[in-house]
């Protein structure tokens, strides 16, 4: 069944994204709705999967990890990466917040949070070289993150 959200779930999301420790009660002030029209839009919204759970948001600098880093990796003309034992070797791998499947002149793109820059480049010379099938890497230092969501809501 089709989920399509209307203006209040999306004002709902928009003031947890804000806050996602915000009470049901200051959600329902905030919001003008009742407490168990809010308890009832977020069950609405966890049952269709639009809404996954609730989780912190850190700043990884202050929890060690002040140099961020975009990594292409590469296969190479003609080979092809395998998603599933592709996906278990990059779960293995230390400093990987984030891995995609990409298109273009690269294969797969992570975001590596490490200490220092001694780090990530034990990262990007030792580790990696525990992933088969790759034939290259570029590598983009991430000097400011400008714009950081933890997600978009549509129109957005």
């Amino acid at each position: 069944m089709a989920f399509t959200p209307d203006e209040v779930d999306l004002a709902l999301l928009r003031a947890l994204r804000a806050d996602g420790r915000r009470s049901i009660t200051g959600l329902a002030d905030e919001l003008d709705l009742s407490r168990s029209a809010v308890h009832t839009r977020l069950d609405v919204l966890r049952d269709a999967g639009a809404l996954l759970g609730f989780a912190p948001v850190v700043d990884p600098a202050r929890l060690g990890a002040g140099v961020t880093a975009f990594v292409l990796l590469s296969a190479g003309p003609g080979a092809r990466l395998e998603t599933e034992p592709l996906r278990a070797q990059l779960l293995g791998l230390p400093h990987v917040e984030y891995a995609a499947l990409v298109t273009g002149e690269a294969d797969v793109l992570l975001l590596v949070r490490a200490a220092d820059l001694a780090q990530l480049r034990t990262f990007l010379l030792e580790d990696l070289r525990t992933v088969s099938g790759l034939r290259g890497t570029l590598t983009l230092l991430v000097l400011d993150e400008v714009i950081d969501r933890p997600f978009l809501l549509p129109g957005e």
